[in-house]
This record gives C-alpha cells, sequence and structure tokens, in this order.
C-alpha cells in the first residue's frame, strides 16, 4: 500500500524538482487551493469575468450604445476611469496597474473572454436581468438598506447599484480583516 501510495505522487515530485520552480510560490498555490481559505487574489480571480460579462452586458443594453459595436463599447470602457479603477483594484496584489499604452490589448482581452465558451451561460444569465445581480428580498441586511428599485416598465425588481460596486466592497472588506489580521 505505502508503494502504491508513493507512486502516485511520484510524477509530481519529479515535475516539481525538475522544473525551474519556485518552492514558495508553488507551496503559496496549493496553501491558497485549501478550501475556505480564499485570499483576495481568489476573490479577484473568481469575480474578474462574471465581472467583466456583467458590465459589458450593461454597456451593451444602454440606450446609447444602441448602434455601436462590442469593440467600440469595450474600448470606450477601457478608456474610462471606472475601467481603470477595476482594473487596478483587481491586479493591485500582482502590482499591475493599467497601462495606457496596452489599450487595444485589454479591449482584445475583454473580447476574446465574452466570445469564450465557457462564459456563454453568463452572458445568458445576465442579458436575463439587464447585467445586474438580483437581490434575494430586496433589502441588504448588514448596511441595512434596501437597494432595489421597481422598474417602470417590469413588475420586476433590479439593484440600483451595479455589480462591480458590489465587488469593490468586498475586496476592501477583505483587505481590512487582512490588515487587522496580519
Amino acid at each position: 500500500m505505502g508503494k502504491v501510495a508513493k507512486d502516485k505522487w511520484d510524477k509530481v515530485i519529479e515535475y516539481l524538482t525538475h522544473s525551474d520552480r519556485d518552492l514558495e510560490k508553488v507551496l503559496s498555490l496549493l496553501k491558497g487551493c485549501d478550501q475556505g481559505n480564499a485570499s483576495n487574489y481568489d476573490v479577484n480571480r473568481a469575480s474578474y469575468s462574471l465581472n467583466i460579462i456583467a458590465i459589458v452586458t450593461q454597456k451593451q443594453l444602454d440606450p446609447e450604445n444602441k448602434d455601436k459595436s462590442l469593440t467600440h463599447i469595450i474600448r470606450q470602457w477601457v478608456k474610462s476611469k471606472d475601467f481603470i479603477q477595476f482594473y487596478n483594484l483587481m491586479r493591485k496584489q500582482e502590482n499591475i496597474t493599467w497601462d495606457k499604452s496596452k489599450l487595444e490589448d485589454y479591449t482584445k482581452q475583454l473580447k476574446d473572454l465574452w466570445y469564450s465558451k465557457s462564459q456563454s451561460k453568463n452572458k445568458e444569465y445576465f442579458k436575463k436581468i439587464d447585467g445586474f445581480i438580483r437581490l434575494g428580498d430586496g433589502f441588504n441586511k448588514t448596511s441595512k438598506a434596501n437597494f432595489l428599485e421597481k422598474d417602470s416598465n417590469e413588475e420586476e425588481q433590479r439593484p440600483k447599484t451595479k455589480i462591480i460596486e458590489k465587488t469593490f466592497d468586498k475586496i476592501k472588506k477583505n483587505e481590512r480583516v487582512i490588515r487587522k489580521h496580519p
């Protein structure tokens, strides 16, 4: 039994010992994958594509962008202050900041994400709800504020705040917790 268990890990050990891997980075990666230990990086990475799909959906549904191409909509957003703040916040832990010279790269990355097969369900979901996240009962118990407004055309309710604002709040809250408990 001991021989079988050892053989099971031989490929992994050989790969790690014979490749140009940084031991500390690999160890951090493995520890970060432990269930229940979500770092800000994990939260950012998991929410990044959802935020992109939601915001692009919102922008496509905006009457001001009615006859504009997806490329144009994305490029205008990538130039905006909102995107710069979003990008810098999401990439903060990687020490990467928005760079004007990479405008076309950002546009291409977002278009590739939009057309990715893995995002088809997210696109359908956000298109149904106009790019906004629906809150269960319409009441945020932590802030004790009602974020919902009645849509005049439909009987549905939807949040006033955009998905990205909620993500910012969650990330900032996580950063405060990490600073308190090193």
